[in-house]
């Protein structure tokens, strides 16, 4: 195994396969680092961005080039001293034709072998018995008798048609059934095909957050885990690989007994290596949690290092002004916790109802078992009583089991039960109360066990639809800390903070990755950064947005929504080009694409579910206009100028979080094309193609370092600070993997972070 000192993701997908990875490992030793960092590579839906829709975990993707270019890409990377992390994915599968265990399952049912591996609600109301598919364009009768529904008997089994898509046809009387009876076909199969808006409410399967094509794995049952795992282990035992990171390891029943095996297959499969294999974890930390101390892995991905250097590099005086500019112009709440806690009250009620709704079911049985009917709560109450308790959870989730429960768990759920009960009625907060008394009794028990589990997972895709997804879209007091890992009302991190943070991961996790951009990151490292120095002149960004504004409307802009335009300006300043707007077509197109993305996961304007496209459409409009039209250019010269005012004092920022991410404890990980200046978007906008030739040059480039900071604009100054402490960290590996760390005492009147690493011997 190459010790790790530095990783790189690469998103895979046919465009970029294993082969182009493959391509450009040489630049990657070149540039300093030690492993590729790879999207998942396993079997996917058909033409999959991500990989993360995975159909068969046994296999390597063959748009990917299948296992011999894994095989040649392994192979090359270790000639050339590297070695690769691979990423997996066990908490969901694509509910897809193509994943052979789901449409056993659609076909047999309950008496299927694998109708165990997904956590499916057999005994929901109106299921049936069935599995719910919320897959028709329109309500099943109006697709019956428009004829949508039909039976395809051309390949080796009969099989149902909908727009393209197909379903299973169990035996039993398919072969003989008329296309016209397809209504009499459907009762005899296990599944109930429905219509797509009927999903949140009727789907009873646990799907990865909302996405009802994406369906719930149980890797705590023995067969699945060994099948899940099998090829990654096989690849780690034969030395393909050398690491793994768990995707999602908050949607799993247990994480700590997942992880707990996983790493002891994981030692099993590398036994008697120097070096033991990588392990790091997908996971979302608020600003005052740790990582259980039993979690047998490495760390984190880094999200907890990016919200840290991000907030580091704002201004904590900035804010109340920002809020109150935010608050004014936007008519929205100033408080983020507010705007938090509608967008987690709406998730509940519209996008994670029907995973709501088991929960509260199984707290009415456990009810009725327990509670004589006089003294029940009853449903009403004992919904709101589970809402009060879920919308507050301050971190994605708990850890508890029928082994007890950790300190940290506890004083969550205290936390949350005083603010339940000073803020909720008297009868809501002794049901929250109850509930709580059942969750925490650690007297082992069927009913018990099923609550914990249920309320833990349903808990963790809340946090992330209604905080990421929702209200990070409707928040716009300053949108460099709208970030994923962030908390947008912990506006700044103090050098003391930073330092703590880092003496901390030191101590607990010092192989814990540290990431500042990722593939799932709202905005690029670097517009992060530029719009950090908003924070700084806040004064002066509410005078700026009010200009842009009475330019727009003195030359005949429609603005859009307030708090809409708000943002916009934002991103604008904090994504405009370095070297100006060259390319004004290719630019809007980005923008726009980002707006409507926006304002769909925002909910208020437009949405995903019911998109309103005459409000994109004019949104569209405005943005192509404001970015190309002549007319426009007295606003594009504002623009320009609010760049040109910050974009130095953001590219100085971006430099100090690089350096610190090469330097502080921790694997420093580099995401694609980020050896330049990153002022991308959400993606996809944040996968666009790399320019590798671009960052050849770089590594050749033979200016003086002088010069790079005269001509910071092109990006090489960064790819030069890069490069230079990569081969640092080469050159002395010990000092930067067991090197202690040292807090040093900067003179206060210089806004200055110093510390030291030091071994024994140096």
């Amino acid at each position: 195994m190459t010790p790790v000192r530095a990783t790189v993701r690469l998103q895979l997908h046919a465009g970029f396969t294993l082969a182009d990875a493959a391509r450009q490992v040489e630049y990657y030793a070149a540039l300093g680092i030690s492993h590729l960092y790879l999207s998942p590579v396993w079997r996917a839906v058909a033409g999959s961005t991500h990989g993360y829709d995975m159909v068969d975990p046994t296999g390597i993707n063959p748009e990917l080039g299948g296992e011999p270019a894994l095989r040649a890409l392994s192979a090359t990377a270790r000639a050339h001293g590297m070695g690769l992390v691979l990423d997996i994915v066990p908490n969901h599968m694509a509910a897809h034709a193509d994943n052979r265990w789901w449409w056993d399952v659609l076909l047999r049912g309950q008496r299927s072998s694998y109708a165990h591996w997904f956590d499916i609600q057999w005994n929901a109301p109106l299921s049936e018995g069935k599995v719910q598919l919320p897959v028709l364009d329109r309500p099943l009768q109006d697709a019956l008798s428009d004829g949508v529904l039909q039976v395809d008997r051309d390949g080796e089994a009969p099989t149902l048609l909908h727009q393209g898509s197909r379903l299973p046809l169990a035996e039993a009387g398919a072969a003989d059934a008329a296309s016209a009876d397809v209504c009499g076909l459907l009762d005899a199969q296990a599944y109930r095909p429905i219509w797509w808006r009927l999903g949140d409410d009727r789907v009873n399967y646990r799907r990865f957050f909302t996405i009802t094509s994406l369906a719930g794995l149980q890797v705590q049952h023995d067969d699945v885990f060994e099948t899940v795992h099998r090829l990654p282990l096989a690849l780690l035992a034969e030395g393909l690989a050398d690491g793994l990171r768990v995707d999602h390891v908050d949607g799993l029943a247990d994480p700590r007994a997942y992880l707990q095996r996983l790493r002891g297959a994981m030692d099993a499969a590398c036994a008697g290596r120097q070096h033991p294999p990588l392990l790091w974890v997908e996971k979302i930390l608020a600003p005052d949690e740790e990582l259980p101390p039993e979690w047998t892995c490495d760390g984190t991905t880094g999200y907890d290092f990016m919200d840290q250097v991000s907030a580091w590099l704002h201004q904590p005086t900035g804010e109340a002004a920002l809020a109150a500019h935010w608050h004014a112009c936007s008519g929205r709440p100033a408080s983020f916790a507010i705007e938090e806690r509608l967008a987690r009250q709406e998730v509940l009620e519209r996008g994670l109802r029907s995973e709501f709704d088991a929960v509260l079911r199984h707290l009415l049985g456990m009810e009725r078992d327990a509670v004589a009917a006089d003294a029940r709560w009853g449903r009403t109450v004992m919904a709101r009583a589970l809402a009060a308790l879920l919308v507050r959870f301050p971190v994605y989730r708990s850890y508890a089991t029928d082994q007890g429960s950790s300190e940290a768990d506890q004083g969550w759920w205290s936390e949350v039960l005083e603010g339940v009960v000073r803020e909720e009625r008297p009868d809501t907060a002794l049901a929250a109360q109850w509930i709580a008394e059942r969750f925490w009794t650690e007297v082992p028990e069927p009913a018990r066990d099923t609550l914990r589990v249920r309320f833990q997972q349903l808990s963790a895709p809340l946090n992330a639809k209604a905080v990421e997804h929702c209200a990070f879209y409707r928040y716009g007091v300053l949108l460099s800390r709208n970030e994923v890992g962030s908390r947008p009302d912990l506006f700044a991190l103090s050098t003391r903070a930073l330092h703590t943070r880092a003496l901390m991961r030191a101590h607990r996790h010092p192989q814990a990755m540290l990431a500042t951009a990722t593939h799932d990151h709202k905005r690029g490292e670097d517009s992060r950064a530029r719009l950090a120095v908003l924070s700084e002149h806040p004064q002066w960004w509410t005078r700026q947005t009010r200009t842009l504004e009475r330019t727009a409307k003195r030359i005949g802009l429609r603005l859009p929504p307030a708090p809409v335009a708000a943002m916009l300006w934002q991103t604008l300043v904090g994504a405009w080009p370095v070297q100006g707007l060259v390319e004004p077509h290719g630019f809007s197109a980005r923008i726009v694409q980002w707006q409507v993305k926006a304002v769909r996961e925002g909910d208020v304007w437009s949405s995903w579910t019911d998109p309103d496209t005459a409000f994109e459409a004019r949104l569209e409009r405005f943005t192509y206009d404001l970015l190309t039209h002549p007319a426009a250019a007295p606003v594009r010269r504002v623009l320009e100028q609010s760049v040109l005012h910050i974009a130095a004092a953001g590219a100085r920022n971006g430099l100090a979080q690089l350096a610190l991410r090469l330097t502080l404890p921790g694997v420093p990980d580099l995401y694609q094309g980020t050896e330049g200046w990153d002022l991308s978007l959400v993606d996809p906008d944040n996968r666009r193609p790399v320019d590798y030739v671009q960052r050849r040059g770089w590594l050749a480039d033979p200016r003086s370092w002088p010069q790079l900071l005269t001509q910071w604009q092109d990006g090489a100054v960064k790819a030069r600070l890069l490069h230079r402490l990569l081969e640092a960290r080469r050159e002395q590996p010990a000092l930067f993997r067991d090197g202690e760390y040292h807090t040093l005492h900067a003179d206060r009147a210089v806004p200055m972070l110093a510390f030291l690493r030091s071994t024994p011997d140096a």
